[in-house]
């Protein structure tokens, strides 16, 4: 009689057992879906705010939104200028096939003035682009003149336009339109003088470069 109540108690304690096992699979089966749904909610939330955000301002956008450097009215002072000079001068706006001479040209007094080699490279570039600019956007006549300072070369490029140097934006694939910015970043000081006439687009470039 002993033995068959033992037998029937182990019976009981194995069949709650499994029904215990069981009901906790269920609930597993049951909550790994939940887990996934919160999962997937999660992740579609994240790529969502990824996408539809506004986006982290990268070097690209503020290199879009960096102000382009301003050419401000500033007179050239004078007596900044302790050396030679040059100047060449046209009545008709020239072709743009000239700029190579002139060059040539600058590079000679250059050389005069013991400003050669890699330091008249700067003053050569700014002569170009100030020179196409007054090509390309402003009126004849056209003067360029050269100013030797203790430190520097001032380029002067006067036309008949009265209206004042404006940098463009321009794409990252963009060839040209970046004229007056390269001269900006070359050049110590730079700016407009505007006269009755037209303007004078002036910058002093440096002829000691630090090493």
């Amino acid at each position: 009689m002993t033995t068959m109540i033992a037998s029937h108690l182990a019976l009981l304690v194995a069949m709650s057992l499994i029904v215990v096992v069981l009901a906790l699979l269920l609930m597993a089966l049951a909550v790994v879906p939940a887990v996934m749904t919160v999962g997937s909610l999660a992740l579609a939330l994240g790529v969502g705010y990824h996408y539809l955000a506004p986006a982290p301002h990268g070097r690209a956008q503020d290199r879009r939104r960096r102000p382009l450097p301003r050419w401000t009215v500033t007179p050239a002072t004078p007596r900044e200028l302790d050396g030679p000079r040059w100047t060449q001068a046209w009545p008709t706006v020239p072709s743009p096939g000239e700029i190579p001479a002139v060059r040539e040209r600058v590079a000679a007094v250059l050389d005069e003035w013991e400003v050669c080699g890699e330091a008249a490279e700067p003053v050569l570039l700014v002569v170009t682009e100030l020179l196409t600019n007054a090509l390309e956007h402003a009126d004849a006549p056209i003067q360029i003149t050269l100013g030797l300072g203790p430190a520097f070369v001032r380029v002067q490029v006067r036309d008949a336009a009265t209206e004042p140097p404006q940098p463009r934006r321009h794409g990252p694939a963009s060839v040209r339109g970046r004229g007056l910015q390269i001269v900006a970043a070359l050049a110590l000081r730079h700016g407009w003088t505007p006269d009755p006439h037209g303007k004078t687009v002036w910058a002093d470039v440096p002829t000691r470069w630090p090493t």
